[in-house]
């Protein structure tokens, strides 16, 4: 049986392909592990990804508006294939080595000056917050559309 006190450390970290974006530890106390299978879980991250993508197409369209003449007179500055391959904004919870949580969005939708230069850390106490609570509650929900999400 677990410690009242025992504290369980996690990483919330953001990246683009192998660059992070941002990296935080926290630290959760009275863990449950079935947290990471939580209806409750995907839809905080889900709301983050969603206010993400809303960021990236404001900053775009400012970015385009700002730059409309230098855009009409070189389209190639809007390119986005500056790398081969994806480039994946992930989002991930990870124990150690151990990745509880992933989501991702794709990040050549947007022009590299914006997506090179995203900005999370207004949104990041109130996530980590909501994160910590969900993994130390214990009233979860576990299924969705009548099929359990805890194999």
């Amino acid at each position: 049986m677990k410690e009242k006190n025992e504290v369980t450390k996690l990483e919330f970290i953001m990246n683009i392909n192998d660059n992070i974006i941002v990296q935080r530890f926290f630290n959760v106390r009275e863990y449950n592990n079935l947290a990471k299978n939580s209806v409750e879980l995907y839809d905080v991250i889900n709301e983050f990804k969603q206010q993400l993508e809303t960021q990236l197409r404001v900053k775009t369209a400012s970015y385009m508006i700002d730059n409309i003449y230098e855009i009409m007179n070189n389209p190639a500055v809007l390119e986005t294939s500056y790398t081969d391959g994806t480039e994946l904004i992930r989002i991930s919870i990870k124990q150690g080595n151990n990745v509880l949580f992933q989501r991702a969005l794709d990040g050549k939708l947007y022009p590299p000056k914006v997506r090179y230069t995203v900005d999370v850390r207004a949104h990041l106490k109130n996530l980590l917050m909501n994160i910590m609570d969900i993994f130390s509650s214990e009233n979860l929900t576990y299924e969705y559309n009548g099929k359990s999400l805890v194999a």
